[in-house]
């Protein structure tokens, strides 16, 4: 009896995980921030973002966001 209950409870319990997944909205081009930013650091070498990170200070997670925004990176 109680394996029979152990069963139904971990059944029920993926089918709730699963429908949460199958809900959940996906990005139009998952990762396409972080393949793009290392990318650039391939092509352009740590250097060089050294160099611009100043200019981001304050603001890089809002242009981190933007950018993720316009490439297909956010959930619909």
């Amino acid at each position: 009896m109680h394996k029979k209950l152990a069963v139904l409870t971990v059944l029920a319990v993926l089918g709730v995980i699963g429908a949460g997944g199958a809900v959940a909205g996906q990005p139009a081009d998952p990762g396409c921030f972080g393949q793009d930013r290392a990318a650039w650091l391939a092509a352009n070498g740590g250097a060089a973002w050294g160099d611009i990170a100043p200019t981001r200070a304050g603001d890089n997670g809002a242009i981190n966001q933007a950018y993720k925004t316009s490439c297909g990176g956010d959930p619909s």
